[in-house]
């Protein structure tokens, strides 16, 4: 982009805030008449840490949008490079002075900073105190648990590999232990020829052992394996409710009751199982619906909760946040702790590229773990959604949408009425 592009962009933007009278999430708007603005490390910062966004100086929100009376864009243009280099990593934006209305702005085009870069965050705060994320039309400190997980994307989390304290191997379900065991052996004949069933799970890292040298379950082992994994973890679950209306507000605002609600406990292929069968039942007496063209199709609900129970947080601070499930007589909506990790994106996962997974010992013991009456419980290596959109395209079906965030991570399923379906 040339100056002219940056201009042209500067003053789209400024059109768009006029007319809806504030700041967007994407462009930020400062004075700064006579001084940098004390913030604007904030905003340097929520933007590096979310999507990118935009920065004009030298305009006034509160005189609608219109040029700040004698402001200086070369000092302020130099007071914004200088800011950069105090957070932690220094940002680059493209920073230029842009013509408009007869005064000349300056005009800052921030990036979304590299997954392994983030959080970041004003130095001198340290990046508890000084990490912001785009929130509305203004900055928001970032929580704990936020600034967590976008540590977390600098290594490699262990959290599904977490000896189980409570446990014992009589946790686990013997016909699931022998099924993935069998699978393994057949797949990796050579990688486990000689070694008996408890060596081959402590390496698998179904087992571990604790400090004192006692064989237990890891959290991996226990959700792919376990009898009744809620036992030591009884909020790992998925939680389902179905909505009288297309808005929650009709529930939390107005009184009216949820249609009905369950709670599915288990080790993830049961779970999945029977999450999928209710949703199934549950949408016949919502929408109505033949037996040829069902609102929602059986195998992308299968596929959408089992990568949400797969991909899913489970750091300390989120076991006690279960999968929800919600269904409104328009759609569904699948919503699990964490966004998404490492490499994969909004758009890359659209896309052939390299899978990445908070959970990859989960992931691979999920390859080799039966679905009820069905294959395994992961049929793929890490192309999930794009088998989702396959589906429901073949279907001539709506798209599926996702919706994104640091903490949490939504795919929701239009409902296809009986009559509509391909």
């Amino acid at each position: 982009m040339d100056n002219d592009d940056y201009t042209a962009k500067m003053a789209e933007l400024i059109r768009l805030m006029r007319i809806i009278g504030n700041d967007t999430q994407q462009c930020e708007v400062k004075e700064c008449a006579h001084n940098i603005s004390t913030t604007i490390t904030d905003t340097l910062s929520a933007f590096s840490n979310g999507n990118g966004g935009y920065i004009i100086l030298g305009l006034s929100e509160k005189n609608g949008f219109t040029p700040v009376e004698g402001f200086n864009a070369r000092s302020m243009q130099e007071a914004l490079s200088q800011a950069c280099e105090k957070l932690t990593p220094t940002v680059r934006p493209i920073i230029v002075t842009c013509p408009f209305e007869g005064a000349n702005l300056v005009f800052a085009v921030v990036d979304e900073m590299l997954p392994r870069e983030k959080p970041c965050y004003f130095t001198a705060a340290g990046p508890y105190n000084g990490s912001y994320i785009r929130t509305g039309d203004g900055d928001r400190r970032m929580t704990t648990y936020e600034v967590d997980r976008l540590l977390e994307e600098q290594r490699q989390p262990e959290h599904d590999v977490v000896i189980v304290a409570d446990a014992t191997p009589e946790d686990l379900s013997p016909n699931l232990v022998r099924a993935l065991l069998s699978n393994e052996r057949n797949a990796h004949r050579r990688v486990f020829e000689g070694l008996n069933d408890e060596e081959m799970l402590l390496d698998l890292r179904v087992l571990g052992r604790d400090d004192d040298s006692t064989t237990r379950p890891t959290l991996a082992g226990l959700l792919a394996l376990g009898r009744y994994p809620q036992r030591c973890y009884p909020r790992l679950n998925i939680s389902a409710a179905l909505f009288p209306g297309i808005s929650r507000d009709e529930v939390f605002s107005t009184g009216r009751e949820l249609v009905r609600t369950a709670v599915f406990v288990g080790p993830i292929p049961t779970m999945v199982a029977d999450a999928v069968d209710t949703l199934m039942d549950w949408s016949v007496g919502t929408i109505g619906v033949d037996a040829v063209r069902p609102p929602y199709l059986k195998a992308v609900l299968r596929e959408t909760i089992s990568n949400a129970l797969i991909h899913r947080d489970y750091s300390p601070d989120a076991v006690g946040t279960p999968v929800h499930v919600d269904m409104f007589p328009d759609r569904i909506e699948i919503t699990n702790p964490g966004g998404l990790f490492g490499a994969v994106t909004k758009h890359t996962m659209k896309h052939p590229v390299s899978s990445s997974t908070r959970n990859p010992f989960l992931f691979s013991l999920l390859r080799s773990v039966p679905y009820p009456g069905d294959g395994m419980v992961l049929r793929d290596n890490g192309t999930g959604y794009r088998r989702i959109e396959a589906m429901l395209r073949s279907e001539h079906r709506p798209a599926a949408r996702i919706d994104n965030s640091i903490d949490s991570f939504r795919v929701t399923i239009p409902a296809c009425p009986s009559g509509l379906a391909g």
